[in-house]
């Protein structure tokens, strides 16, 4: 036989066996399986490519200096010495103020030759869209959407920025390096850098961000930044385009991965079903494989039939659950979009492949062990029926393994974390199995009334314990993170918002000036609100401990290395903060002499013990003490608090700012215009904003991981109906004696559905079970909140199971209750 003619056969083979609707469970579960390892390939691939293909664009630039001070003069001159392009921006959040109200946006100066990479695109009042290398003439300045739409703005009205009239000019639509702002949710605002000093925003204790953006040619620009290396101080750091906003590219691979693993749940279950299935199939098809050996097939010609077979299927389920994979992952990009931007570059040609490739190496490890013993059919096993094939070899598990670890390696990108995410799989689903297999075992010596329905669907359950283990596993996983997902959340939300106090404050102001603090009192007063209490801060930077230099290289942590090199606000006070309390040594009294009360969590995370000399550098000048005190904070106060407090008059010579927060009605809201009207250069944060701000990013990234578990549970309810198939003939003939026993249709429908209600029952008590505890472990050792039980989620997750197993079991419900006697006493 010719190749092209066993390819033909093997295709009207599959045809016929894809009408006949034999591989009906198999087809699902590969396409459930490539639809969630595809989508997370197309989102990663569209968000690698955002960031890699556009990361000039991204920087504006080739090289950036990023700082909280202006760069040298000597870098400066340096870089033109090169022969480098140089253009600057500063950033930092404040007021603008317009139309009688106050919005805090974030504020962009930027000079004349800004940007020296991408471009950027405009709405301008006369000129209409603009796109290149442009920014805003002095004495204007454009404003994003947000911002327009939050003062009810059009081009043309007048800003309050500062102590400087800006006319609106434009409205951003795009910004090369503004896209990957991980604050990209606070409106901007962006104007010349030569307004910048007559705003009267730059100073003490302003939080500005200088940039100094380079660019030229590649050889020069890597000269340049290898000689400012070694020079960088505190508070400096390069952005080149190879780390286009390093921030940015490790949260979005933490999603990349975070997906993955959810991923490779789906795929898990779903190989559970295919592995089922595929066994099933080649059970029922080894009398068929005999006839087509009687008709003259050689052993090999038959294997290479059905590897035919598998082979257009896992091209067909490929290729079609890559199709349902690129439309998942636009819900996906919903969680990307708000930090990539809206527009991401297409897919490349390797996520249009993942699809096919996954669905071969699935059924390459589970069909292929199996499939080999169909050699061993021979042509006399027509006439007898015990001439079965051997079971496949000890090495199909393996072989399934191995499938299974390069799928999981290919998907997280690391053979070591593959190996640990599948070993982790396993004992938790071991774990979970082992409670199922306690709750079966319970079961059957439950007293279980008169009703034949109910009585005899425990007997079935009892028959096939392992069974209905491995369904109620498959399905409890998919029920409980989704039940997570769903009702978890909102009560670890709804414990989080209760844990603020009812009098919080919804408003922080920064950036008050010492001469300002008894008119800003006065202002409270003239309006009839309390004044509030107003705490001085500075900028300052823990440099030794013991006299050991605090390097951020000597810590494993990420957090601790950010800790190590960033600058703390270190404030200064007689009494101890309200919402502290004094968790280690003592607090000071009046005119006590230098010493620190450090945060517990800080002391706890940089290793700083009671009684150990700290030193703080502060404005250039080195201040030493003693830590006398470990405070605990609580942090949900929204109350002003500091990680370091030292007492008063000790910094009486360095220049400091005031910080305050209070409470504000809705109804008075315009108290913050005026306040910002009277005092422009403080910046009102409004708290409750933020909070909603976060709260919907969290809801748009729960809602794309709902979307991968809501293939899980898919893919969960796929090893239900394999399990259920793969024991349908014997129930056939249970269900055939039953009726010709004298048992009625209704009672045989009652037997069945009742077996299906008990395991829907466990399932859902499981998953319920299983959600409870997550929720539990998040609330105490993740959120620090109060232990958070939802008395309704164990019957939610009962019905919820119960509902879902049900209605995937209904067609078996409905086949086998339609077995004639007569077919089944004949078959016997």
């Amino acid at each position: 036989m010719t190749i092209w003619r066993r390819w033909r056969l093997a295709w009207r083979f599959t045809r016929r066996e894809l009408v006949a609707g034999e591989l009906t469970i198999l087809g699902l579960a590969l396409l459930v399986a490539v639809a969630a390892m595809s989508s997370v390939a197309f989102f990663s691939d569209r968000v690698d490519r955002a960031l890699t293909e556009h990361a000039n664009q991204l920087l504006a630039a080739d090289l950036v200096l990023n700082g909280n001070e202006p760069a040298a003069p000597a870098i400066r001159a340096e870089a033109r010495k090169r022969g480098l392009v140089q253009a600057e921006n500063v950033s930092f959040p404040s007021m603008v103020f317009a139309n009688e109200q106050a919005v805090l946006a974030t504020f962009k100066a930027v000079t004349d030759n800004y940007p020296l990479r991408g471009e950027v695109s405009v709405r301008l009042a006369k000129g209409g869209q603009k796109q290149g290398a442009l920014r805003p003439a002095p004495g204007t300045a454009w404003a994003d959407a947000r911002l327009i739409s939050r003062l009810k703005l059009k081009l043309g009205d007048t800003l309050e920025v500062g102590n400087a009239r800006l006319t609106l000019a434009g409205e951003i639509l795009r910004e090369p390096d503004g896209t990957l702002d991980i604050y990209n949710f606070v409106p901007r605002l962006m104007f010349n850098h030569a307004d910048l000093a007559a705003t009267g925003l730059v100073q003490q204790g302003s939080r500005l961000r200088w940039r100094l953006m380079l660019a030229g040619d590649g050889k020069a620009v890597a000269q340049f930044r290898a000689w400012l290396q070694p020079q960088l101080k505190s508070g400096m750091r390069l952005e080149s385009i190879e780390e286009a906003r390093p921030e940015i590219r490790t949260a979005l691979e933490r999603a990349r991965r975070f997906l993955g693993l959810s991923a490779m749940l789906t795929v898990a279950l779903a190989a559970a079903a295919v592995g089922m299935a595929v066994r099933r199939y080649l059970a029922r098809h080894w009398q068929p494989v005999a006839v087509l050996r009687c008709l003259g097939l050689s052993a090999n010609e038959v294997w290479g039939l059905f590897s035919g077979l598998f082979l257009l299927l896992a091209l067909l389920a490929g290729g079609l659950g890559t199709v349902a994979g690129y439309a998942l992952q636009s819900a996906l990009m919903q969680l990307a979009r708000q930090w990539v931007g809206g527009l991401l570059p297409a897919p490349g040609l390797l996520p249009w492949l993942t699809g096919p490739l996954s669905a071969l190496v699935l059924l390459l490890g589970l069909a292929l062990p199996p499939l080999l013993t169909l050699r061993q059919v021979p042509p006399l096993a027509v006439l007898r029926d015990e001439l079965r094939p051997s079971p496949p070899s000890r090495l199909a598990p393996l072989a399934a393994v191995a499938a299974l670890l390069a799928l999981t390696a290919w998907q997280v990108g690391d053979l070591t974390l593959a190996g640990w995410l599948l070993g982790s799989m396993a004992g938790f689903l071991a774990s979970v199995g082992l409670v199922a297999f306690g709750a079966v075992w319970l079961m059957r010596r439950l007293p279980t009334g008169a009703r034949v329905g109910w009585r005899f669907g425990i007997a079935n359950m009892a028959r096939r314990p392992w069974l209905a283990v491995i369904q109620i596993v498959a399905l409890s996983v998919g029920l409980m993170a989704l039940l997570t997902l769903t009702v978890v959340r909102s009560d670890l939300i709804a414990a989080w918002q209760q844990s603020v106090p009812a009098d919080a404050p919804n408003k922080f102001v920064i950036n008050i000036q010492p001469a300002q603090l008894e008119p800003f009192k006065g202002t409270f007063v003239g309006h009839a609100l309390p004044a509030p209490e107003l705490s001085p801060m500075v900028r300052a930077r823990l440099t030794a401990i013991n006299g050991q230099p605090v390097q951020p290289s000597s810590y494993a942590s990420e957090q601790a290395q950010r800790l190590a090199e960033r600058e703390f606000n270190l404030s200064w006070r007689d009494t101890l903060p309200s919402g502290n309390r004094v968790s280690a040594g003592q607090w000071w009294g009046e005119r006590a002499r230098p010493q620190f009360s450090v945060e517990q969590g800080l002391a706890e995370t940089l290793g700083i013990r009671l009684g150990d000399h700290l030193t703080f550098n502060i404005g250039g000048t080195p201040y030493e003490a003693q830590a006398t005190s470990l405070r605990k904070v609580s942090w949900d106060s929204f109350r002003v608090n500091f990680f370091v407090v030292a007492p008063p008059n000790w910094f009486a010579d360095q220049p400091a700012s005031y910080i305050t927060s209070f409470r504000l009605a809705e109804a008075d809201e315009d108290f913050v215009n005026q306040l910002v009207a009277q005092f422009p250069n403080i910046t009102v944060i409004d708290v409750s904003a933020i909070l909603a701000e976060v709260r919907s990013m969290v809801d748009q990234l729960s809602r794309a991981v709902e979307a991968l578990f809501v293939l899980a549970l898919v893919a969960g309810v796929l090893v239900l109906w394999a399990a259920l198939a793969s024991t349908r003939d014997e129930r056939l003939f249970d269900v055939g004696l039953m009726r010709a026993l004298g048992a009625s249709r209704l009672q045989v429908r009652s037997v069945v559905l009742a077996e299906l209600m008990w395991l829907g029952a466990l399932t859902g008590l499981m998953a319920a079970l299983g959600a409870t505890a997550i929720g539990a472990i998040a609330a105490v050792k993740l959120f620090n909140l109060p232990l958070v039980i939802n008395p309704w989620l164990l019957p939610l997750g009962v019905i919820s199971g119960m509902l879902v197993v049900g209605l995937a079991g209904w067609p078996l419900v409905r086949r086998v209750t339609r077995s004639a006697p007569a077919a089944v006493l004949r078959a016997l």
